[in-house]
């Protein structure tokens, strides 16, 4: 049983992965999905910041410090100091960055769409219920061990 949850996992995610990529390519936009979910995160976390991003993807800082850079040379996103920590940088989605983004969700929908045919809502929900229940056990999990 274990065999077969981690080779659907492991094709689901990468299958998952292959078509967002190859969808993102196609429709013109050249960022690597690390650069697409550092924007996604910019945009739902409130005064977000490079360590709330690298906490969220589980990457480190230097990854997520290059990334940044990146997205802000490409004028996508804007670093602001922190009102209340003059050594913290907020980060916010600039007008492009926030276009961008909705093409991406745009894209991101049909891939879902096409992901979910023949699911009903019931079984989508209890997807979502399962991965949450099996992420928050791997979080606890390498927590206790310290990684």
């Amino acid at each position: 049983m274990e065999n077969l949850i981690a080779d659907s996992l492991h094709k689901l995610m990468h299958l998952h992965r292959s078509q967002m990529k190859a969808t993102i390519e196609t429709s013109g936009v050249t960022l690597s999905v690390s650069h697409i979910r550092a924007l996604k995160c910019i945009k739902y976390i409130n005064d977000c910041n490079a360590s709330d991003i690298a906490h969220r993807l589980s990457l480190d800082k230097s990854q997520i410090a290059r990334v940044l850079k990146e997205l802000v040379n490409e004028k996508y996103v804007e670093k602001i100091r922190d009102p209340r920590n003059h050594r913290c940088q907020l980060l916010n989605l600039t007008n492009t960055g926030n276009e961008l983004l909705i093409e991406i969700t745009k894209l991101n929908t049909e891939i879902i769409e096409n992901m979910t045919i023949g699911l009903t809502d019931k079984q989508i929900k209890d997807f979502i219920h399962t991965t949450q229940i099996m992420t928050t056990n791997l979080q606890r999990a390498s927590t206790k061990s310290g990684a």
